[in-house]
């Protein structure tokens, strides 16, 4: 994740929301927990960032091949039900809060 968007996803979502029921979780593929956790005090993350340090996690969920372009980051949203509601390998947060939104409203 870049830096803004590091940012909106710690203001726009997880402050705005984890009162409602949200959770949000950072997962870094293949990087150190020292990188890691630099990085994060580094921004001010307050939500937790996950480490899948020899990309298991990410080779499970098939993540490298979800988008044609195989590019990172990558949002996810769950729904309430469990199933996939959104993702998208370039970040856009009126289109996640909007799908937050609607998750909520149900």
């Amino acid at each position: 994740m870049c830096s803004s968007e590091v940012s909106d996803v710690e203001h726009s979502i997880w402050q705005a929301y984890q009162d409602r029921g949200v959770v949000v979780w950072g997962v870094a593929s293949e990087e150190e927990s020292e990188v890691l956790r630099s990085y994060a005090d580094a921004f001010g993350l307050t939500f937790p960032v996950l480490v899948d340090s020899d990309g298991a996690v990410s080779d499970i969920y098939s993540q490298r091949s979800a988008f044609a372009t195989a590019a990172y980051p990558q949002d996810w949203i769950i729904g309430r039900e469990g199933d996939v509601v959104y993702m998208n390998n370039g970040f856009e947060l009126d289109a996640m809060v909007s799908v937050l939104e609607s998750e909520l409203s149900e």
